[in-house]
């Protein structure tokens, strides 16, 4: 799917004829807090290396997040973001089957489709909140699969303890567990993440993208990390030159700021909170998350589609419909946190809109 993510600000702008920076843009996961103080300045200084290639293998940024997380540099395989590794790994892995849970990131069913697999589908359940159906997916699993999961969850943000998934890896030890963390920090500090688990289970891979956090999309940086058994595989797919070199040395210093990351995980906490409640009182109903955005239903008789068109068009404010997602339907939204004053913006946007919605229904 190249169309239907969120954040297509530019595709957008130039539909309405409007600048992207007219757009404020809520379906785009990333964080509410500008990038971390000194990144601009960094990039600055270091902008005449464009004039050279970058590390082939980016070994700096390896020995930077070996140094943070644990495994060695060589369990790492930075990347230009998380999506290379996504529709790399089902023919790199070899997989018999692949299982996800829904409703999820599409990339990973079409991943799993490219891959020439049909995937089998888990589904959370509404009335449990969506939380992810983790007993029926392990009395499917099987030697050879692999299975996808989102921690926190996009788009529902539910959010999977770092122990559970641990005892579900290393009990399904010959099932290999792709696990993206690209949320992780919104709801949590290092420990809670697998990439710190020793010994680093052989069956596992798990995905980070800077792109969230951080705020940085458009510098195109993730990474997958393997564990020893799996190495040479991912190696096997991994490209030369896979990074460019102001991505490397922005990885570099953005894996210092644990400052920053606690900052915007306290500010994201505290403004999902109050976001959810001024949405109930819109009359819509939101779900438990643990990430930096929401997911929202919508009253019976409202389209979220043309509910994202008309706050587009009239408001300029961009929303995920998420009815592309497989498992939910035209009555969710997905909305990302952003600042205090943005988010008011938006709730008086949707407070003009909803009742035209309910007066036909």
């Amino acid at each position: 799917m190249i169309r239907g993510h969120g954040g297509e600000i530019y595709h957008l702008a130039r539909e309405l004829g409007l600048a992207p920076e007219d757009i404020l843009d809520f379906s785009s996961n990333v964080s509410p807090l500008p990038p971390p103080e000194g990144l601009y300045r960094v990039l600055s200084e270091h902008l005449r290396e464009i004039e050279h290639l970058p590390e082939v293998d980016s070994f700096a940024l390896r020995r930077a997040l070996s140094e943070r997380f644990g495994p060695p540099p060589e369990a790492f395989f930075p990347s230009s973001g998380t999506t290379e590794w996504i529709f790399a790994l089902p023919e790199a892995l070899g997989a018999r089957r692949i299982l996800i849970l829904t409703p999820t990131y599409a990339d990973y069913e079409d991943a799993a489709r490219r891959a020439g697999k049909v995937p089998l589908f888990f589904p959370a359940r509404e009335e449990e909140d969506f939380r992810p159906p983790l007993q029926e997916l392990e009395a499917a699993a099987s030697p050879g699969d692999l299975v996808f999961l989102c921690n926190p969850n996009n788009p529902t943000g539910a959010f999977l303890e770092r122990e559970s998934l641990l005892t579900l890896i290393r009990k399904h030890g010959e099932t290999f567990f792709v696990v993206d963390e690209s949320y992780l920090p919104f709801a949590a500090e290092d420990r809670e993440s697998l990439l710190t688990a020793s010994p680093f289970p052989e069956n596992l891979v798990v995905l980070f993208s800077f792109s969230k956090i951080y705020r940085v999309p458009g510098l195109r940086l993730g990474f997958a990390a393997a564990g020893a058994a799996l190495r040479k595989k991912l190696a096997s797919r991994e490209l030369p030159w896979a990074v460019n070199r102001l991505a490397q040395v922005a990885g570099e210093y953005l894996l210092r700021q644990k400052f920053h990351e606690e900052r915007v995980r306290r500010f994201v906490s505290e403004e999902r909170r109050h976001l959810a409640e001024r949405l109930s009182g819109l009359g819509l109903r939101t779900f438990p998350s643990r990430a930096n955005f929401l997911l929202v239903k919508l009253p019976p008789g409202t389209s979220a589609p043309l509910l994202r068109d008309r706050l587009l068009r009239q408001h300029h404010l961009l929303v995920r419909s998420c009815h592309n997602f497989r498992g939910l339907s035209e009555e969710y939204l997905r909305i990302a946190l952003r600042t205090p004053e943005e988010n008011e913006r938006l709730l008086h946007g949707l407070a003009r809109e909803l009742p035209a919605f309910r007066d036909r229904y």
